[in-house]
């Protein structure tokens, strides 16, 4: 039984994708950076589809990612709140990869939210995207996709700050007030 267009938009409404957008540049230079994401609760990681796109300014990739012509792969680690993200050398897999301060930009996180199970994790997989003709690694083409599935919720553009390193205090030395003796007569 065909939906009406009516059930289309009704279901593409109850769908959400959140966008989350963080300005890394004072994340780098660095093998790896770490963000805060209130967004992802245990119930998200449970339940949703998330993905996860680095910004440079030539492109806008999945991770993971290999990036030959620099040669470093990219790699995400999610937890509750947080997320990881490191950089290894192509070489071996193994040597951290320090990516230079202008390289990347931002880091597009998207949360996909279905009303019900009108968006599961397999149609967020690979292999299903490809037969519909789109591509997981072009973020433009991802978003483009889901947009007609879901209302897109820009959740904002956040700007990252270097985590402040605590200064260690070093005990004060006690200097004794000089005492200046006259040699004159």
């Amino acid at each position: 039984m065909p939906t009406s267009q009516f059930d289309q938009i009704k279901n593409r409404s109850a769908n959400t994708v959140e966008l989350l957008s963080f300005d890394i540049r004072e994340q780098l230079p660095g093998w790896s950076f770490t963000l805060d994401i209130p967004q992802i609760t245990e119930q998200v990681l449970l339940e949703n589809p998330i993905l996860f796109y680095l910004e440079s300014e030539e492109a806008c990739l999945k991770l993971p990612l290999n990036n030959c012509k620099m040669g470093y792969r990219a790699n995400v680690f999610k937890n509750v709140g947080k997320i990881y993200v490191t950089f290894k050398s192509l070489k071996d897999g193994v040597s951290n990869f320090y990516v230079p301060p202008q390289h990347l930009t931002k880091l597009k996180v998207l949360i996909i939210k279905p009303a019900k199970t009108t968006i599961s994790k397999q149609m967020i997989d690979n292999k299903n995207l490809k037969s519909a003709g789109i591509n997981i690694n072009d973020y433009e083409d991802v978003l483009g996709y889901l947009s007609n599935m879901a209302s897109i919720d820009f959740k904002g553009h956040f700007i990252t700050r270097m985590a402040k390193k605590p200064v260690k205090s070093v005990g004060r030395s006690t200097i004794k007030s000089p005492v200046v003796y006259s040699t004159a007569s």
